[in-house]
């Protein structure tokens, strides 16, 4: 090749690059409907779900058929990689709560944003001097790059909401807007999306955000409780379809220009039975539940679960797990579980130092009883947190505004992606992204 084609070439390959990034970067208001999966929206019809605003992405905008989420999969470490476009293993959120053996944390959960170890896209947009804000989302505690911020915290108690009124900044935000919204809510109140509605609405309209990003936690909770695609759990939906509607308003008023983005975290699964895998670890003496020390551990992700090894090194007690774990998927019902171990574990990208893993086939959970029955019914309810590559398990992904292309099927994509598209959209940077950003754009 001669130096002239050679000059075209990367002349041609610059000028490729710099066309995929929009010629000026919009503001984006980014949605999370926890526990949302993609066919309540692919298939509202089917489901008699009345959710105009968020069936209309569909025609309006691009959309996933569904997001392949991270291990496991559930809230805080889903959240994470939402807004870092890396792995648990990667950004250090590794499940809801942090490995905590002998319960000193209380049950607290990782509510912290110092243990996030990757760039976010918060950090990105306030580098490049944007206006961040966010509603009640996860680990977001003392994030010192989120202009106004009222984080997600709380164990459900009374006084909690004066707690999230001391850590929302900057201070006296939150009482401010109170005064003139009513009160927040706390965790666990059925009012919660509503009301973090009204605030994020205010939020959008006082303090114009470039980056903004809002939390709705109420069809994961009724979805919990009722099962998915339950009636409770459908009503939920349905007013959080209004909820979208109102803060898409909010956001199109500041700025024609601005990118609508509903994502979640994880689908959901019905559960009819819980298998109780203390019962042969009690039998061999692998646990004692009566003991103040410990030498194995379970780090629970609802439909998975990691086994630590206090001492990892412990080839003999190594041995006498991997017995008893093949002892619990021998008595349980065929089919209804798998372990993981060797090579295989390195290729979940999550729970760091996991001897072993147990994942259930979605139906079944983890129970807690030492004796007595192995499978016990337990019916009425639902649960996530399997590993991804469970069809049940996938996210939502849906995104519209004027430069994103209309009526886009997406098909399968990796939650990686979603940091690298917005972070594309916004026109900021985010290094050590895992994933390439998806084809959203419309055609000029």
């Amino acid at each position: 090749m001669s130096p002239m084609h050679g000059i075209l070439a990367w002349s041609a390959t610059l000028l490729g690059a710099l066309a995929s990034f929009p010629v000026a970067a919009a503001p984006v208001l980014l949605i999370s409907i926890d526990g949302m999966r993609p066919d309540y929206v692919t298939r509202a019809d089917m489901h008699h779900l009345k959710i105009p605003t968020l069936r209309s992405f569909l025609t309006s905008g691009s959309y996933a058929e569904g997001v392949i989420g991270v291990t496991p999969t559930v809230t805080f470490p889903s959240h994470t990689t939402l807004v870092t476009g890396v792995t648990p293993l990667e950004h250090g959120i590794y499940a809801n709560a942090p490995f905590d053996p002998m319960r000193e944390n209380n049950n607290g959960l990782y509510w912290y944003s110092r243990d996030i170890r990757a760039v976010t896209l918060w950090q990105a947009a306030d580098r490049a001097g944007l206006v961040t804000a966010s509603v009640a989302w996860p680990v977001t505690v003392g994030a010192p790059w989120i202009r106004y911020n009222v984080p997600e915290y709380g164990l459900g108690a009374t006084d909690d909401v004066k707690l999230i009124e001391a850590i929302s900044t900057p201070t006296g935000m939150l009482a401010r807007l109170e005064a003139k919204l009513g009160p927040y809510a706390r965790q666990g109140d059925k009012q919660e999306d509503e009301v973090r509605t009204r605030l994020a609405a205010e939020m959008l309209h006082e303090f114009k955000p470039d980056f903004m990003t809002v939390h709705f936690n109420g069809l994961d909770d009724r979805s919990h409780e009722h099962g998915p695609f339950s009636a409770a759990a459908d009503a939920t939906l349905e007013a959080i379809d209004t909820m979208v509607a109102k803060l898409r308003a909010a956001a199109l008023a500041n700025s024609a220009a601005t990118v609508i983005v509903v994502v979640s975290d994880h689908g959901f699964a019905p559960v009819e039975q819980a298998i109780n895998w203390r019962i042969p670890f009690t039998a061999r003496h692998l646990i004692d539940p009566q003991s103040s020390s410990w030498s194995v551990a379970v780090w629970p992700g609802d439909g998975s679960a990691a086994v630590m090894l206090r001492n990892p090194h412990d080839a003999q007690l190594r041995s006498h797990v991997a017995a008893a774990l093949a002892q619990l998927a021998r008595d349980a019902p065929p089919g209804s579980m798998r372990i993981i171990t060797g090579p295989e574990l390195r290729r979940l990208n999550g729970w760091p130092n996991a001897a072993f893993v147990i994942d259930l086939t979605p139906g079944y959970v983890l129970g807690d009883a030492t004796a007595g029955a192995l499978v016990t019914p337990k019916s009425g309810g639902g649960t996530h947190g399997y590993l991804p590559d469970h069809p049940q398990m996938r996210a939502a992904f849906l995104i519209a505004g004027q430069s994103i292309a209309a009526g886009r099927d997406l098909g399968t994509i990796d939650m990686r992606q979603v940091a690298p598209t917005l972070a594309r959209i916004l026109g900021v940077h985010l290094p050590a992204v895992e994933a390439r950003p998806l084809n959203v754009a419309r055609v000029q």
